[in-house]
């Protein structure tokens, strides 16, 4: 009875504190699971360094992962008890942290808190279209197919983009719109920044030249913020052909019009517009006179003499047409410069009295009529 009293007893020591060849024992330890017990801060945006506390972490990654919202995320630093990184810039939403190390997981932590991107400032506060601008401000993250910035929801170009600054061009504008608008960034399809105003410069024109001409002449605008890209000019509500654009000076030709006189001109660029003055000149006949030096006569030639008859690089066509007393028509063919046109007389001469003949000269579709005597040879 007593040796089956001392098995009982030593198998009750070797259970409970274990035997080494030393004598001495000590308590069997169990392995636990990784375990969160903060995480600081509790809220912020794409690229916040937040800090995991808590214990069995490892004291290495190794293949060990941390995930949040059930996202993986590559860590900063990793150790036992504290492993940092940063919110991920593909988090879906509000969400906890969990730890997995050995395939083991830990208590999910508290939620964090997801912010919104936000715009501080941008610089410079006013600029024309095509202008860089830098929009400064907190949670932008790293840029992806998903990120882009809109002002008054026209999506600008990026050119360089971080969590916390922006560059990029003010965009051209499809319709008409006012001095001020508002910028946004997104990060995803769900997540934008407070919206934040920005003042667009408006085109100025600083002068016009020349400010009167002919159908087809080539006329220069002076002034600023035009833009990067070709917008439209008109001329009495008639659309111009654009020669060149640039963002200080625009040229174009002065299109066929109805009629003669004072027109509104006005420059549109990217949805803002500007107006001017032009005047749009018609054909003008000063003197005009036959090469016999005495009255025009059939088969000489005849010049008249003036101003806006339209030069050769015009490229429009100027043409003259006489009517004799008997309505009889004649289209001579001519050659011309912006100051004189010349043609062969076509009209027979009366062998008696003085005939009236009206010469009408066309720059372009606009017409001066002066009428021409002729006496008899």
């Amino acid at each position: 009875m007593s040796k089956i009293i001392l098995f009982v007893m030593i198998l009750a020591c070797t259970l409970s504190f274990g035997c080494s060849s030393g004598g001495s024992s000590k308590p069997v330890s169990i392995a636990s699971g990784p375990a969160i017990t903060a995480t600081y801060p509790t809220n912020g945006g794409s690229g916040t360094l937040v800090t995991i506390s808590g214990s069995n972490f490892g004291l290495v990654q190794s293949t060990s992962i941390v995930s949040y919202a059930g996202v993986t995320v590559i860590p900063v630093t990793w150790s036992d008890t504290q492993i940092t990184l940063k919110v991920p810039d593909n988090a879906p939403n509000n969400g906890n942290f969990v730890v997995v190390v050995n395939g083991v997981y830990s208590n999910a932590s508290v939620v964090f808190n997801l912010s919104n991107p936000a715009i501080s400032y941008i610089s410079p506060s006013t600029a024309a279209i095509g202008s860089d601008v830098t929009i400064s401000g907190q949670y932008f993250g790293t840029f992806n197919s998903g990120c882009y910035v809109t002002f008054n929801n026209t999506t600008a170009a990026i050119k360089n983009w971080n969590n916390t600054s922006i560059t990029c061009t003010v965009p051209e504008f499809s319709s008409s719109l006012s001095s001020t608008i508002t910028v946004v960034v997104w990060i995803d399809a769900y997540r934008y920044s407070n919206s934040y105003s920005f003042n667009l410069t408006a085109p100025t024109i600083n002068s016009v030249s020349p400010s009167s001409d002919n159908v087809g002449a080539r006329i220069a605008i002076n002034g600023q913020a035009f833009g990067q890209n070709q917008g439209t000019v008109t001329v009495g509500g008639y659309t111009a052909q654009i020669v060149s654009w640039l963002d200080t000076k625009v040229e174009f030709r002065v299109p066929p019009v109805n009629s003669a006189g004072w027109k509104t001109l006005t420059l549109t660029s990217g949805g803002r517009q500007v107006n001017n003055s032009f005047t749009v000149a018609a054909p003008e006949i000063t003197s005009a006179f036959s090469s016999s030096g005495g009255n025009a006569s059939n088969g000489n030639t005849f010049t008249i003499v003036g101003n806006n008859f339209g030069s050769s690089e015009d490229q429009i066509t100027t043409s003259v047409q006489l009517r004799d007393e008997s309505n009889n028509i004649y289209t001579p063919g001519i050659t011309s410069s912006d100051t004189s046109i010349a043609f062969i007389w076509p009209v027979p001469n009366k062998l008696i009295g003085t005939q009236v003949v009206y010469i009408t000269i066309s720059v372009g579709g606009i017409t001066n009529t002066n009428s021409y005597y002729v006496t008899a040879d």
